[in-house]
C-alpha cells in the first residue's frame, strides 16, 4: 500500500470514526495494520490523560514494528522455550500445566508468551550488532551512588586436580581398591614433584571431566566447594600439591593455581550498566523504525 493510498484509507477511517465509539474503534494504522481501542482499554480507566493514553498507543506502534521485524527476520520462538514459559505461569498461579490448558484464554496466552519471546529474540539479533564498552568513568560513577561493602566480595580459587574412581584390580587381588588408588596416585605424586607435568599426568590418567583440561577446573567459589575439598585446600599454598584424599566416588589429588577475590558488587554494577546501555540500543533502533513507517493517530477518539 503505497503512503497516497494509506492516507486515503486514514481519512476514510477518521471519517467513520468520528460517530462511532465502540470498543473496537480503530485509534491508530500502521502500515497496513490496524490498532482497535480494545488494544489499550485494559489499561485505561476514567482517570487516565489524553498523554497517557497517546503513550499507550506509542507502545502499541512500536509493538506492531517489532511484529513487522520479527516475521521478516524469521524469528520464531523454541517450543521447549514456549512450554518453560508456560510451566512458569501456571506455577506462579497455584496451576499445573493442564489446569492452564483448561483456561478458556489458553490460546491467547500462548500467544502473548510467543509474542515476548520473539520480541527478546529480536532484541538478541539487533544487539548483535551493538558495540557495548564502559568507561572507567562511569564505573567510578555509578560506584559512588552506590558504594561497595566488604562483604559484596567473595573468594575464589583455581585448582588442578587428577581424580580416579576405578582402578584395575587383578594384579592386585590382596589389596582394596581404595589403597590401589591411593597408592598410584601417591606415584603420580612422586612423579610430579620430581618434575613431571602435572597436566600431561591429568590428561592420562584423571578420570574427571577436567582431564581435557589437564585436571584444571575454572574459577571456583570457596564456600561451595564441597567439605572435603574445603579441609584439603586449607592446608596448602599456591602451587602445592595435597596427599591423596577420598572425595565422592573417588580419590584425588590437587593444587592451588591461583586465588583472587572478586567484587561481586562491581560485578553486578558493571552488569547494570551494559544491560541500560543495551536497553537504549534496542529502544533507539526501535524509534528508527518510525522514519520509513506510515503511521496515524486518531487522537480525536482518545
Amino acid at each position: 500500500m503505497t503512503n497516497s493510498m494509506k492516507a486515503l484509507f486514514a481519512f476514510a477511517f477518521a471519517f467513520s470514526l468520528n460517530s462511532l465509539a465502540t470498543p473496537n474503534s480503530i485509534i491508530a494504522i500502521v502500515n497496513d495494520e490496524l490498532i482497535t481501542l480494545d488494544a489499550i482499554s485494559e489499561q485505561v480507566n476514567a482517570s487516565s490523560t489524553k498523554a497517557q493514553k497517546i503513550k499507550l498507543i506509542d507502545h502499541q506502534i512500536d509493538l506492531v514494528l517489532q511484529l513487522e521485524k520479527i516475521k521478516k527476520f524469521g524469528i520464531k520462538p523454541k517450543l521447549s522455550s514456549i512450554n518453560t514459559m508456560l510451566s512458569n505461569i501456571a506455577s506462579q498461579n497455584g496451576l499445573t500445566l493442564a489446569q492452564l490448558q483448561a483456561n478458556n484464554q489458553f490460546d491467547e496466552i500462548v500467544k502473548n508468551v510467543s509474542q515476548r519471546l520473539s520480541i527478546r529474540g529480536l532484541k538478541q539479533f539487533v544487539l548483535q550488532e551493538a558495540n557495548i564498552n564502559l568507561t572507567q568513568a562511569e564505573i567510578d560513577i555509578a560506584l559512588a551512588k552506590n558504594p561497595s561493602s566488604s562483604e559484596g566480595f567473595n573468594k575464589q580459587i583455581k585448582i588442578a586436580q587428577i581424580a580416579i574412581s576405578s582402578i584395575d584390580q587383578s594384579d592386585s587381588l590382596l589389596q582394596s581398591k581404595d589403597n590401589l588408588i591411593q597408592q598410584f596416585l601417591t606415584e603420580l605424586s612422586d612423579k610430579i614433584n620430581t618434575g613431571t607435568s602435572f597436566s600431561s599426568l591429568a590428561k592420562l590418567h584423571s578420570q574427571d571431566p577436567s582431564y581435557k583440561n589437564g585436571g584444571e577446573s575454572g574459577w571456583l567459589d570457596e564456600n561451595r566447594l564441597p567439605v572435603e575439598f574445603k579441609q584439603q585446600l586449607a592446608q596448602l599454598k599456591v602451587g602445592e600439591l595435597s596427599p591423596p584424599f577420598q572425595a565422592g566416588q573417588g580419590w584425588r589429588i590437587i593444587k592451588i593455581l591461583d586465588k583472587r577475590s572478586v567484587d561481586n558488587h562491581l560485578i553486578a554494577i558493571k552488569s547494570q550498566l551494559v544491560q541500560s546501555k543495551q536497553n537504549a540500543f534496542f529502544k533507539n533502533w526501535v524509534k528508527e523504525l518510525r522514519k520509513d513507517a506510515y503511521i496515524e493517530i486518531f487522537d480525536h477518539k482518545l
